[in-house]
């Protein structure tokens, strides 16, 4: 008798040992995804992934043109014009992909928040909006500042300070300036 129920516990350890399960012990569906994984959008093709392109005549605001160098163009209006324009410490716009065209509404980046560290260790954040873009005005950071993005708990820091805060001027399309491309997502 006890050989007998030896054999049935060996059989079902053996059994268990060799079922379908996941790492937790847990039944595994054979129709169950592998987990996602993760790509690094600088690698992406050009394409605005949204599908949507903002109109460069719309209203201005703050989802205006996205893609575009913000302190440049607002202080060339400000030239220009004499139009009050606000006055960025920094701003950019934040892409799920990495050779994104202008005017391409990021808006799979809405909520990525931007950190920028300048030379004094003095933190600005600032969150994308629904086109992407990022700014904070009127602040007057210590050159040469970092930065880094998060999204969806992930970050991505940049690797060389600059001291520049207009990001889209070298995060270009092509990128510019030693840039690899847009300002991405993690």
């Amino acid at each position: 008798m006890k050989r007998a129920l030896w054999l049935v516990l060996a059989a079902a350890s053996i059994a268990a040992a060799c079922s379908n399960t996941d790492e937790k012990g847990l039944p595994a569906s054979e129709d169950a995804a592998p987990p996602p994984v993760h790509v690094d959008p600088l690698g992406a093709d050009p394409r605005c992934t949204s599908g949507r392109m903002r109109d460069p005549n719309e209203s201005e605001g703050p989802e205006m043109m996205p893609g575009h160098a913000c302190i440049a163009c607002h202080d060339a209006t400000v030239a220009a014009t004499g139009e009050d324009a606000p006055n960025f410490a920094f701003g950019g716009t934040a892409f799920p992909s990495g050779h994104e065209p202008d005017d391409c509404i990021g808006s799979g980046a809405e909520g990525a928040i931007v950190t920028v560290t300048d030379s004094a260790g003095t933190k600005f954040t600032a969150t994308a909006n629904t086109s992407g873009n990022f700014f904070v005005e009127d602040q007057a950071p210590k050159f040469p500042i970092t930065a880094v993005i998060e999204f969806q708990g992930r970050t991505r820091a940049m690797k060389t300070p600059q001291m520049l805060g207009d990001c889209n001027s070298c995060h270009t399309q092509q990128g510019d300036e030693g840039a690899p491309g847009r300002i991405t997502l993690p």
